[in-house]
């Protein structure tokens, strides 16, 4: 199978971890495959395997449409609202029997209320949404609630939509986890860290960790590490001052390999206010770090198993996020619960399971036309 995978905003998300490890999957697989890309320089796209052919991408439909003019793929795979409006257009001029298959990481109908728009706005967005999704020739999505979301709130139906794991857990993570500690405050017999990672932006809501890290009980002599970067950068900062704890905060930026850093953790914790998925809660249990999470609209009430795999706490809320950080730090979940519940998230597993739905996809009618 011939499959082309295009982000043309290419940025340090999830999204881009998600279609790098997929890339990579499916060439293991046998697959030829093309990963085209607005930063070909990123560290995810370097560390791609060279049987995955990198090329560069520009924006808008006419770039995407050159590229894949020379010779079209059988699969586009695209996980950006951007991106697949540009490959629906460039679908309908190549004419060449190319199916357009989008990733859905995020309730949509709750990124789109959470815009703010007046209701007008609101209903032409979501109706604009609803029209381009019902082209689509296949939708995946990182979990049930995201699933569920299209079908119910945005009128998704008539397009094959499948719930896969995230490709996130690489074949060697055994190595990746035996580098050496990352960051001083890491090393062996250090005081415990709690990890969170993201991008410092509003979703991942940090002013409440910041809150809850600072209502932590002395006794437990823990320090906060936030890898990422983003706007909130300065914000974040300033609060952590103002609580106090700015010796006891670290924000080292963005960092492509999180895994020698999830590894040595003591807890890794996620207070996004909404989240597909959470790709880095699987990371975390892939190497066993107990986490905590908030019960954010989206699929992590579901990885976490309704709690039983980590505490779920509400969104906005630093006491019971508090609370939760301090009885994990406290009595951690079993490694042997994490990792098996993180197993179906490794690239090859992902990547076999992604192959199976492009296969039904292409066996399936082609997309409605505009």
């Amino acid at each position: 199978m011939h499959v082309a995978v295009a982000v043309q905003r290419f940025g340090d998300g999830g999204v881009e971890r998600v279609m790098t490890g997929l890339a990579g999957g499916l060439a293991a697989l046998g697959c030829e495959v093309d990963l085209l890309a607005g930063r070909t320089e990123h560290p995810y796209v370097q560390a791609l395997p060279s049987a995955v052919r990198v090329r560069p991408l520009a924006q808008g439909a006419d770039a995407l449409t050159a590229a894949l003019r020379g010779r079209p793929p059988q699969i586009l795979f695209t996980g950006k609202l951007a991106d697949d409006r540009a490959a629906l257009a460039a679908r309908d001029r190549l004419d060449s029997g190319l199916r357009v298959v989008s990733t859905v990481g995020t309730p949509l109908s709750v990124s789109l209320a959470a815009k703010r728009f007046n209701p007008l706005r609101t209903w032409r967005e979501r109706r604009r949404v609803r029209r381009d999704y019902l082209r689509l020739d296949g939708i995946t999505a990182v979990s049930e609630a995201v699933a569920l979301d299209l079908r119910q709130r945005l009128g998704i139906s008539g397009v094959p939509v499948r719930v896969l794991p995230n490709p996130v857990v690489p074949a060697d993570l055994d190595r990746r986890i035996g580098a050496r500690a990352p960051h001083a405050w890491l090393e062996a017999g250090a005081p415990p860290v709690v990890l969170a990672v993201g991008g410092l932006r509003k979703v991942k809501d940090f002013p409440t960790l910041l809150r809850a890290f600072a209502l932590l009980p002395a006794d437990l002599d823990a320090r906060l590490m936030l890898l990422g970067e983003g706007r909130e950068r300065r914000r974040l900062g300033a609060l952590a001052a103002r609580l106090g704890i700015g010796e006891r905060v670290a924000m080292p930026g963005f960092v492509a390999d999180p895994f020698p850093y999830l590894a040595r953790a003591a807890v890794l914790v996620l207070s996004s206010r909404r989240e597909g998925l959470g790709n880095v809660l699987v990371e975390a249990m892939a190497v066993g770090t107990p986490v905590a999470a908030t019960a954010c609209p989206g699929g992590v009430t579901e990885l976490l198993d309704g709690g039983r795999l980590g505490p779920l706490t509400p969104v906005g809320d630093a006491p019971a996020l508090a609370a939760a950080i301090a009885g994990v730090l406290r009595q951690p979940t079993l490694p042997r619960l994490l990792r098996a519940a993180a197993a179906p998230y490794g690239i090859a597993a992902s990547a076999a399971a992604y192959l199976a739905f492009f296969q039904d996809v292409l066996a399936g009618p082609a997309g409605r036309a505009p």
